[in-house]
């Protein structure tokens, strides 16, 4: 993020504290998954369901069921990961933390102020609706000298 030195028009890089990519990987990871097991279970479900009628499939049937649990549990953890990582997110982008962060807001005489909150409805969206969808956050505008 470029923020204002107070020296003209001169920039300076900052980066925000914090790593969340790795709740939102487990996450997309999960549905991957869950998807391609769903794939496999309709093909088998579908293209043998003349064997799978003429033998007794019971334990089939049972560890279908066990699988469609464990990825329901999954499903809900990465899903509370992920909504842990946006929290996480909101806190790096709230416009306070970022100004702990530049120097300029910290030389005497100098008022720091956001020109508009982050904007984060469609992350919000997206944890609500435990669905992956393009999101993106807006970066506060910050205004400084």
């Amino acid at each position: 993020m470029q923020t204002p030195l107070c020296k003209g028009s001169e920039r300076r890089k900052i980066f925000l504290i914090g790593d969340c990519s790795s709740s939102a990987e487990f996450f997309v990871t999960i549905a991957v998954f869950a998807f391609l097991y769903s794939l496999a279970a309709i093909v088998v479900y579908i293209f043998m369901q003349d064997k799978y009628r003429e033998n007794n499939k019971g334990p089939m049937i049972v560890s279908d069921f066990v699988i469609t649990a464990v990825f329901t549990f999954m499903w809900l953890v990465s899903s509370c990961a992920w909504a842990k990582g946006l929290s996480d997110v909101k806190e790096a982008t709230d416009p306070d933390n970022v100004f702990k962060n530049m120097e300029v807001c910290e030389t005497k005489g100098v008022k720091c102020e956001e020109v508009r909150e982050p904007v984060t409805s469609g992350l919000n969206t997206s944890v609500v609706r435990k669905v992956c969808v393009p999101a993106s956050i807006s970066m506060p505008a910050v205004s400084a000298c």
